[in-house]
């Protein structure tokens, strides 16, 4: 059974902040998954999720999102909170939506957000500073208290 994202988002919005890292899965030409840890910050936008992520566009995960733009994402917590999810990925050009990215990260309390001048950055126009958008389809949470309850079944919403 689905759910709408609104009914999800709290836990959502809650979890990902709190685990932060996230296992990202993309796949190569010849349908092989491959797997990193990344750590995007959310927002809602219009009701629906909306993930970014401070990453270099390059080397293999640059090409895998050149030939194919889905990834799918989760996320662990040893209290036996998750998340999991499939979404869309597009690049960042514009510099406004980078400074609102940049504004995002360094704004954050830690460990969520981080000073990015660290990676040698002097602002959100800088060529070195590559934004990842995510858009995802679908998303599923299960939390601890649940599962501790006997629910298995993660809530799933699916987002058109």
């Amino acid at each position: 059974m689905t759910e709408s994202f609104s009914a999800l988002k709290d836990e959502f919005l809650t979890f990902t902040s709190e685990i932060i890292w996230c296992t990202v899965t993309t796949v190569d030409g010849q349908g092989r998954p491959r797997s990193r840890i990344l750590h995007p910050i959310w927002e809602v936008i219009d009701e629906r999720p909306v993930g970014w992520i401070f990453t270099a566009n390059a080397g293999v995960k640059g090409a895998h999102l050149a030939a194919n733009p889905q990834v799918a994402f989760s996320y662990w917590s040893p209290e036996q909170n998750v998340v999991l999810g499939e979404a869309a990925t597009s690049w960042v050009d514009d510099v406004e939506t980078k400074r609102h990215v940049w504004e995002m990260f360094t704004t954050a309390p830690p460990p969520l957000g981080y000073d990015l001048r660290e990676f040698g950055l002097p602002g959100p126009e800088s060529e070195g500073f590559t934004v990842l958008r995510l858009d995802p389809w679908r998303v599923q949470v299960l939390d601890a208290a649940s599962f501790a309850r006997g629910h298995f079944t993660p809530r799933t919403a699916l987002l058109k």
